[in-house]
């Protein structure tokens, strides 16, 4: 064999090794994407179900916000008066109202654990990977009005009715006598409403320092509905987005 044939000849074999080594690792690539595509499409489906439930949980929460909104209202209206003036809400059912605020949960999920796995780069469309990146944002406001409205119930408002000697059992049942046949507590007597002891409602409704703790517990839960709304927006949004991709 001349030297041209060996060049030839050795220029094929090493074209055939290249172009296998290569193509080997064209098909690892097309493989290892493949996968990735299969994994991300589990994930999106996750990500659908997780975020179709913070739309319901803050579609409740906006629907409750109003409900306590109005209940406050009701209390600051018959506060001006002087006596309650609702017809919508009884004494007690509005101060229950302003002693129950909710909470949400809208973390730690499976968009939380593709963060922590650092994971997050596997969902290839942009614009989804960006506002899966700012939703805590908008779930870490959604918490501390929650938060501050909890702290507010438990380090003033109910210390407030303590010391006015008001129970609370008053707002929480109907002002029937509570047996293990009726509900799962049991109460021992019959429960005092507020709105049935004129005497008690007028020192309520006249004191300023509820005046003062009812305006406060109002201005922030009403900051706190714009929240929830901005909370649902996004979650909407990413939903739209998940729809998209998958």
């Amino acid at each position: 064999m001349n030297q041209g044939n060996r060049t030839s000849r050795f220029l094929i074999e090493a074209f055939v090794i290249v172009s296998s080594i290569l193509l080997a690792f064209g098909i690892d690539a097309w493989w290892d994407a493949r996968q990735e595509r299969v994994e991300e499409a589990e994930v999106l489906a996750g990500l659908q179900r997780e975020f179709s439930g913070y739309r319901a949980a803050l579609s409740r929460s906006i629907e409750r916000h109003g409900e306590m909104m109005s209940a406050m209202a009701a209390v600051l209206a018959s506060i001006e008066a002087g006596a309650w003036t609702s017809t919508d809400w009884q004494l007690d059912e509005a101060v229950g109202q302003l002693l129950s605020p909710p909470t949400s949960d809208l973390g730690n999920g499976v968009r939380d654990a593709l963060v922590q796995a650092g994971r997050l780069e596997l969902i290839s469309d942009a614009v989804l990977r960006e506002r899966l990146a700012q939703w805590p944002g908008f779930y870490e406001e959604v918490l501390d009005d929650e938060v501050f409205s909890r702290q507010l119930v438990l380090n003033h408002l109910v210390p407030y009715f303590t010391r006015q000697g008001q129970a609370l059992s008053s707002v929480l049942f109907s002002g029937t006598i509570v047996t293990d046949s009726t509900a799962e507590q049991v109460w021992p007597a019959r429960v005092g409403r507020i709105d049935r002891d004129p005497v008690a409602a007028r020192r309520l409704l006249s004191d300023p320092e509820f005046k003062a703790l009812v305006e406060v517990r109002y201005s922030y839960w009403h900051h706190a509905g714009g929240e929830y709304r901005a909370a649902l927006r996004a979650a909407e949004e990413i939903l739209s987005l998940l729809d998209r991709a998958l």
